[in-house]
């Protein structure tokens, strides 16, 4: 009965912390944001683990920062009144809505891309993303690349290139990511790319990608540090780190690859050559990336 009871309130705590981190926006006041949000990531492990004694105690610290800025509160719930103002009653531009879920990579300024023609090799290229949004392709010349995924750009100079070549067959893989990115996949709420600014952790990275699934194993996280040209993998135990290990917690580099597995993986350097090529598609979701 002891155990089912600690269970509940955990739980209920749980329902009542993850409400209010969605409905709060700490614009104002990140120290606050990031320490109820570390407590919380922290209490997640723990009720996972079945110690809900731990658990309970974080997500209660977790409780008490956010009940410290009831004003915040209020102020931000005016602002969230204000946002539901049509942006064209505002004098604002409304933002354009997404097409599509985000499940493969989205092309940005400064990436670094490799296209290949089969049986042609004197159109191997490695282009860059150049401010105006466009790359250039022998033959075609300018080619939009900004907002289109790998598959849709390959799409667009495979359509292009039917003028002068016969069937075309067009590979395009990502050789270094534009800007201070890193990519979070795996085990977490939203798996994607991420754009970070400052000094940031692994932890932090995961924060930006939703936090843990029920099913994440943080004691087995595949840190993939070099980008594509030169990677490396290491073993993090993010468990650890949420109770205070910074070891395990190392800064982030650009091109940083996060990788938040379902089971524990024994032999990372295999698994890092199952899933490089698929990555340097621009793929999130695939079978390789499923099994683990």
């Amino acid at each position: 009965m002891k155990l089912v009871y600690n269970k509940t309130i955990v739980f209920i705590l749980l329902l009542i912390l993850f409400f209010n981190l969605l409905t709060i926006t700490f614009a104002q006041d990140n120290n606050h944001k990031e320490k109820a949000k570390e407590h919380y990531l922290r209490g997640n492990i723990y009720y996972q683990q079945g110690k809900y004694k731990e658990a309970q105690e974080e997500f209660q610290k977790a409780l008490e920062i956010l009940s410290q800025k009831q004003e915040l509160q209020q102020e931000l719930q005016a602002e969230v009144v204000v946002e539901k103002i049509a942006p064209e009653q505002r004098g604002v531009a409304k933002p354009p809505e997404p097409t599509r879920p985000q499940l493969e990579y989205v092309l940005g300024e400064e990436d670094i891309l490799r296209i290949s023609v089969w049986q042609n090799p004197d159109l191997d290229q490695e282009v860059i993303v150049r401010p105006d949004g466009k790359v250039s392709f022998p033959l075609i010349g300018d080619v939009v690349a900004v907002g289109l995924t790998i598959t849709e750009l390959d799409q667009q100079i495979t359509e292009r290139l039917k003028e002068y070549i016969r069937s075309p067959e067009v590979s395009i893989s990502l050789k270094k990511l534009g800007g201070k990115k890193v990519i979070v996949l795996g085990e977490v709420a939203r798996p994607g790319v991420y754009s970070v600014t400052g000094a940031r952790t692994v932890l932090e990275a995961v924060g930006l990608a939703g936090g843990f699934t029920k099913d994440a194993v943080a004691s087995s996280v595949i840190l993939i540090r070099g980008g594509f040209q030169s990677p490396q993998a290491q073993r993090l135990n993010l468990t650890k780190a949420l109770v205070g290990d910074t070891r395990q917690n190392i800064p982030l580099q650009s091109e940083d690859i996060i990788f938040i597995p379902k089971k524990f993986i024994a032999n990372i350097n295999y698994f890092l050559s199952q899933v490089l090529d698929p990555l340097s598609k621009g793929a999130y979701t695939t079978r390789e990336l499923q099994r683990y």
